[in-house]
């Protein structure tokens, strides 16, 4: 079963030739209204892409993006809506042969992958030729919303997180250790 994802912007790279081409992109409303759904917010209200594609090589495609999200979501203590403006960038690079650039299946030993921090990520697959930008943004502003939403305001009793300055109201774990050590 082949899904259509909720917001898809084709850039075919067959026809991209050395010069880098440039994309201004907004999503449409039912476009958002869906991606809204699958990334469990209240509502996306505007999703902007601006991107730079070029040619690296006759195999290598670059992708440059700078996204603007505005959205509603939940705060996990109150479920009071919060208005989020985001503003991020990422990279990608794609490969018509990307299996090439992933080697073998075996996982290198710990000491080898100790030595060989630097090796970059490996380019991501081309599909029919290109790759779907507006799919790559959903995946990047997937990762780039707060999993854990939280007012201002919101005060949750009973829990001390272990960012809180007031150390008095953290109770130590050892505190009874201590107690039957007494006796």
């Amino acid at each position: 079963m082949d899904m259509k994802p909720e917001f898809s912007f084709f850039i075919n790279c067959e026809t991209l030739k050395e010069a880098e081409k440039t994309y201004q992109i907004e999503a449409r409303d039912d476009e958002r209204k869906a991606l809204a759904k699958r990334l469990d917010l209240l509502s996306l209200d505007s999703l902007k892409i601006y991107a730079v594609v070029s040619r690296q090589s006759s195999d290598l495609v670059h992708t440059l993006c700078k996204c603007s999200a505005e959205y509603v979501q939940a705060c996990i203590i109150t479920s009071k809506p919060l208005k989020i403006e985001l503003n991020f960038d990422f990279e990608r690079l794609f490969s018509a042969s990307a299996e090439a650039y992933l080697g073998s299946d075996v996982e290198p030993d710990e000491e080898e992958g100790a030595a060989n921090e630097e090796i970059p990520e490996p380019p991501d697959p081309m599909t029919n030729g290109g790759f779907d930008l507006g799919e790559c943004v959903a995946e990047q502003l997937s990762l780039e919303i707060d999993p854990f939403p939280r007012a201002a305001d919101a005060v949750f009793d009973g829990m001390v997180s272990a960012g809180d300055d007031d150390s008095t109201l953290r109770a130590n774990p050892f505190a009874i250790l201590e107690q039957l050590k007494k006796k």
